[in-house]
C-alpha cells in the first residue's frame, strides 16, 4: 500500500471511529469526563505541534485531534467531571513535555512525554473495559485499530519522531480490541 494513501486512510478512519462513540454520548449511554477529554485533546495538540516541528506529522494525529475536540465539546455538555490520579499524571506528562521542549528546544522530548501521558491515561479505560466490556463500543475500537494498522504502514521513517505516536496508539487500541472484542468471547 502506498504510504501517502495509508496515511490519509488512517486519519479518516481515526476520525470516523469517533462517530459511534459520539452517538453513545448523544443517546445518553456514555457520560464522558470533560476533564479527561480536555487533557487528551491537549496532549494531542502537543503531539501534533511537536511532530510538525520534527517534520513527522501524520494524518492519524490530525484525525485524533479533530475527534477529541468534538468529543471534548460534547463532554462539557453531556459528561460528568472527574479528576483522579490518572488525569493528574496525564497533565504532568503534558506539562513536562512542554517544559522539556522549551528548555531543550527538542520537540522529540515533547513527543515522548505526550505519548507516555497517553499510555498512562489509558489505564482507567483498560480497567473499565476489563470490568465491563459492554460499556465500550466494539465497532469504534475496531475502526480505531484499523486506523493504527494503516498508520503503521504509513510510517515514513522508523525513528521516534515518526513512529512513536502510531505505535502508542496501536498499543492502546490493540489492548482495547482484545478487552472489548476478543476477551468477551472466551
Amino acid at each position: 500500500m502506498n504510504k501517502a494513501i495509508a496515511d490519509r486512510v488512517s486519519g479518516v478512519l481515526f476520525f470516523l471511529a469517533f462517530v459511534p462513540y459520539i452517538l453513545t454520548i448523544l443517546n445518553g449511554l456514555t457520560q464522558p469526563s470533560p476533564i479527561s477529554w480536555a487533557i487528551w485533546g491537549s496532549v494531542d495538540v502537543l503531539t501534533l505541534v511537536a511532530m510538525k516541528k520534527k517534520n513527522a506529522l501524520n494524518s492519524q494525529i490530525i484525525g485524533a485531534l479533530a475527534g477529541a475536540s468534538v468529543t471534548t465539546l460534547l463532554a462539557v455538555v453531556y459528561g460528568k467531571p472527574t479528576m483522579g490520579s490518572i488525569e493528574w499524571v496525564s497533565i504532568v506528562g503534558a506539562v513536562a513535555g512542554i517544559i522539556l521542549w522549551q528548555r531543550t528546544g527538542n520537540a522529540l522530548l515533547a513527543i515522548i512525554s505526550s505519548q507516555a501521558a497517553i499510555l498512562i491515561g489509558a489505564i482507567p479505560t483498560f480497567a473499565g473495559a476489563y470490568s465491563n466490556p459492554a460499556q465500550e463500543n466494539p465497532i469504534a475500537w475496531l475502526i480505531w485499530f484499523s486506523s493504527c494498522i494503516c498508520a503503521l504502514f504509513a510510517i515514513r521513517k522508523w525513528d521516534l519522531a515518526n513512529a512513536l505516536q502510531p505505535l502508542t496508539f496501536t498499543i492502546v487500541e490493540g489492548v482495547m480490541v482484545f478487552l472489548v472484542v476478543i476477551r468477551p468471547h472466551f
